[in-house]
């Protein structure tokens, strides 16, 4: 126990010092081993499989496995997608069956986190989902579908035990946000096949027995998903301007009372704290991996006077607020490097900027998976409002990275910047719960 005690209080003393001279220390094994847990992290495991695990790369938990789910059903099932409910305490995926005649069923599966319950609640020939994000009760998902026989996607809403679902809209492009209440969200899609942003359309829907759908006379500007305040009573969009540049503009819950919050220019990005007092914005021009340009903070204290002011963090291609609204990690372009003689490495610079003193460390440098560079960036601002990259007590964060043997590693970073990154396990689609 002596030996134990010694490694843990040379971990503390390293720790300090390497706060304090702004150096990243290497990690003892023992200090993940030791150190307070917080939440759970869910990813796609090498083998398709769904895992969770805790920021220590232990407790890891086998969600999914093909034999627990009969010997109706063969082996041949693979697992992406994975969402946390707001409680924590489930999990929704999506499964490919792959039959005999090389048919793909795609379902919608739902587990407990420590894989208890596994069952399938959503499965029709028509559809096959790619998108989950969870109602703010737990009680409900609503995923987006690619169809057969339509050019669009569709919007669905199931309920947790798979005992009813409800079509509630179909266009392409197609993105939305939820309000807190459950029953009322913010689209933001085309009608048509093939339409690009900015020829698209806004809508306040209200769910319940029928789908009640009211236009928004905005004509929206070059953005993806609206956001609602933390509390309800708001949501921003981007709209055009009769120059045909673009304004992030707040409006009020009803639909109502509208208020311009600053112009943008070409594309932009945009969340809510989820303190309620900033929103923080990206806005610049579209790349092949998404839109790249700089992060800004509007101030919204007083909701009729918001304050804007500009960062130092630029080349910005997504950020994920923590859960307390002080901090934001983005990644931004790094400086790429030289593979072979023949290739060149793509690398993102990990970030976190302090909202009050506006200070930015710099935690790490990684070359991002596949799966993070074509599923996450290019759609960030829609995963922020399923998903977080953030511990729930707002110390680590989780990310996707190529390992030095060219693998999709998990890593686990310390938010203070004070400790190296740590390899927690391997596989892809990694996102922290936030309880």
């Amino acid at each position: 126990m002596k030996i134990y005690i010694k490694h843990i209080i040379i971990a503390i003393v390293a720790t300090f010092v390497a706060g304090c001279q702004g150096l990243q220390m290497p990690q003892s094994p023992l200090l993940g081993t030791f150190e307070r847990k917080t939440g759970h992290i869910v990813y796609v495991g090498m083998d398709s499989n769904i895992y969770t695990m805790n920021q220590a790369g232990q407790d890891v938990v086998m969600v999914t496995d093909q034999t627990q789910l009969g010997p109706e059903l063969p082996d041949n099932i693979t697992y992406f997608y994975p969402a946390w409910s707001p409680d924590g305490e489930k999990l929704a995926f999506v499964g490919y069956r792959r039959g005999d005649d090389r048919s793909v069923e795609v379902s919608l599966y739902t587990a407990r986190y420590d894989g208890g319950g596994l069952s399938k609640i959503f499965s029709q020939p028509d559809k096959q989902p790619f998108y989950v994000y969870w109602l703010p009760d737990s009680s409900n998902i609503s995923l987006l579908s690619g169809t057969t026989g339509d050019d669009r996607f569709v919007m669905d809403i199931v309920s947790v035990d798979g005992s009813a679902s409800q079509e509630i809209s179909r266009g392409i492009p197609f993105y939305w946000a939820w309000a807190p209440d459950g029953y009322t969200l913010i689209t933001h899609k085309s009608s048509r096949p093939g339409a690009k942003l900015g020829s698209t359309s806004l809508s306040l829907v209200k769910v319940g027995d029928t789908v009640i759908d009211t236009s928004l006379n905005i004509r929206p500007s070059l953005f993806q998903s609206p956001v609602f305040s933390p509390d309800g009573k708001y949501f921003i969009v981007g709209i055009q301007n009769s120059e045909g540049g673009g304004k992030l503009m707040l409006v009020e819950e009803s639909g109502e009372r509208k208020q311009i919050l600053n112009d943008i220019e070409g594309q932009a990005a945009f969340d809510w704290s989820r303190d309620g007092y900033r929103v923080a914005y990206i806005s610049g021009s579209p790349t092949v991996y998404g839109m790249v340009g700089e992060l800004a903070l509007i101030d919204l204290n007083d909701i009729d006077n918001p304050i804007v002011s500009e960062t130092n963090a630029s080349g910005v291609i997504a950020f994920f607020w923590n859960n307390s609204g002080d901090k934001l990690a983005y990644f931004s372009i790094g400086e790429t490097g030289i593979a072979d003689s023949v290739t060149q490495e793509f690398v993102l610079d990990l970030s976190v900027l302090d909202v009050k003193s506006g200070e930015i460390i710099s935690l790490t440098s990684l070359r991002p998976t596949d799966a993070f560079m074509t599923q996450i960036v290019p759609h960030f601002d829609q995963y922020q409002r399923s998903s977080t990259i953030w511990s729930p007590n707002d110390r680590y964060l989780v990310i996707n990275s190529i390992t030095e043997d060219n693998q999709p590693g998990i890593f686990v970073i310390d938010a203070t910047g004070s400790l190296q990154p740590r390899l927690a396990n391997y596989g892809v689609m990694p996102f922290w719960s936030r309880k």
